[in-house]
């Protein structure tokens, strides 16, 4: 009885696999997402740049190009995440052994929460870009929390530029 408990516990792992392929889907979608935000993207320069239009300025450009960016990250997320719920609790993927990129390289749940952690601190960095360029400051009170913000998030970095440094 334990055996075939202990089997069953086991096997219940493959589970998971509905997991990666969510990811994988959802991964693939925001890749078409962002595919379609760079038309999106390219139509606004055509507006901006030939035809001069007055219903894009540059804010809305740079806007465009930091939700592509955001895009691009969050479906890298579901990949690193799919990846790492496979190799760790499926089976390891042979075909990742002779790649170069340590990007995919995950061995522990603790390797997957960093490389994770990584990616959505980028993410969110992306996001107070986007909320800084929208933001016109009308005091200094204003002018000095953007300061403070942008403080915060170069500190983030470093922090995170630092660890990285320490682990090598």
């Amino acid at each position: 009885m334990e055996k075939l408990f202990e089997s069953m516990l086991w096997n219940s792992r493959i589970v998971l696999v509905f997991g990666v392929i969510s990811c994988m889907v959802t991964g693939v979608a925001l890749i078409c997402l962002g595919l379609y935000e760079v038309i999106h993207l390219i139509s606004a320069l055509f507006d901006y740049l030939i035809t001069h239009s007055s219903n894009v300025t540059r804010d809305n450009i740079i806007l465009f190009v930091v939700e592509i960016l955001d895009t691009f990250l969050l479906s890298a997320i579901l990949f690193i995440f799919a990846f790492g719920l496979y190799e760790l609790f499926i089976s390891p993927i042979e075909n990742s052994r002779q790649h170069t990129s340590k990007a995919y390289e995950i061995k522990t749940i603790d390797q997957l929460k960093a490389k994770l952690g990584k990616v959505v601190i980028m993410l969110l960095v992306i996001k107070v870009f986007a909320y800084l360029v929208e933001i016109k400051p009308q005091s200094m009170a204003e002018l000095l929390y953007l300061a403070i913000i942008v403080l915060l998030v170069a500190i983030s970095l470093w922090l995170g530029h630092a660890d990285i440094k320490r682990s090598n």
